[in-house]
């Protein structure tokens, strides 16, 4: 149920996802994965139509984070579609409309054009972290597709800018996530992770009830169903510069999937205040399933926690509404007060 790059189902031993926040930047241009890893090259063997539909009529009923109850009337309707399909792409037609009543506006079909697509194109800018007015420090936390040494470098560049900037006299800190579409959530905590007050910050439950849970240090991001991404940063973490010092978190409608999963992470911390709009509202993981011709179903799979385990909402409310560009303005105005007041 992990949020992290694209690893489909058929090749992998964790449960592992792409936001598919974005998958669909690149497919329609608002939601994603250049060098990601690249897809191992799939086979496409000849598939009926029909055969198709039935595999994917399969994860979808057995997965879905929708699809839980009684789908069977759902499953049959898509089955005798199936069975009256004469094209390939027909059947994606009839799998991508499936897909997204079992698993919502979260999922997604890509047929194995699209597929190699979305793992070969998408954003690894590095977080950025800026010393800021009022003795504070802000980290922009971009989007980021990847896994492995880009996911990696990710995570080290926003500790050590971090750890380079914040000292003793630090007042507080701004995490920006407005614009920020989502991707791997895995090098995105890892980024921040100075700034947490605890290891388990957040997780996630699958329609079953089972949960995952997200530990996250300074040296690694992990998730209780086997995923680990490890960074170990070398940067010397001053107590003093972080410890109960008040965080101003910026949000807004384009903090989606993966960065409402920091959202998330913060959520409960006591010395968290968050400022701007409702983020998108795709607080939920996505998993990969291959099929047999080589395109895959990102389906939604499970919805985010805090660390208490709560499920998030869907949007996630800042604390303070403001428009996107007032949001800075009042951020820094709290943590002045938080900081003139300790």
């Amino acid at each position: 149920m992990s949020n992290v790059a694209m690893q489909p189902r058929g090749g992998r031993s964790v449960r592992a996802s792409l936001s598919l926040t974005v998958a669909a930047a690149l497919a329609v241009g608002l939601s994603g994965c250049t060098a990601s890893p690249e897809p191992e090259p799939v086979p496409t063997p000849i598939v009926s139509p029909a055969a198709l539909v039935e595999e994917a009529a399969q994860v979808l009923e057995e997965h879905g984070l929708y699809s839980g109850g009684d789908w069977s009337a759902e499953r049959d309707a898509l089955l005798a579609a199936g069975a009256s399909a004469t094209t390939l792409e027909e059947a994606h037609d009839l799998i991508a409309a499936a897909a997204f009543d079992a698993g919502g506006r979260h999922a997604r079909f890509l047929p194995a054009d699209e597929r190699e697509a979305a793992y070969t194109e998408a954003p690894s800018a590095p977080p950025t972290v800026e010393a800021t007015q009022g003795r504070t420090v802000t980290i922009t936390v971009s989007a980021i597709g990847h896994e492995g040494p880009l996911a990696e470098e990710y995570a080290r560049t926003g500790v050590e800018g971090l750890s380079a900037l914040a000292d003793a006299n630090t007042c507080g800190f701004v995490v920006d996530l407005r614009g920020n579409w989502g991707g791997n959530a895995f090098p995105m905590l890892g980024a921040v992770s100075p700034l947490f007050d605890t290891s388990e910050v957040a997780g996630f439950v699958d329609r079953d009830g089972q949960r995952d849970a997200i530990t996250v240090s300074t040296e690694s991001a992990t998730s209780t169903d086997g995923y680990e991404l490890r960074f170990d940063s070398d940067a010397d973490i001053d107590a003093d510069a972080f410890g109960g010092k008040p965080i101003a978190v910026l949000q807004d409608f384009y903090t989606a999937s993966a960065a409402e999963m920091v959202l998330a992470g913060f959520s409960g911390q006591g010395n968290v205040r968050t400022f701007g709009e409702k983020s998108n509202g795709l607080a939920t993981g996505v998993e990969g399933f291959l099929l047999s011709d080589g395109s895959e179903i990102l389906l939604t799979t499970s919805r985010y926690t805090d660390r208490t385990g709560a499920v998030m909402p869907e949007p996630i409310q800042p604390d303070i509404s403001a428009l996107t560009g007032d949001a800075p303005q009042l951020a820094h105005a709290w943590l002045a007060e938080q900081c003139s007041a300790a």
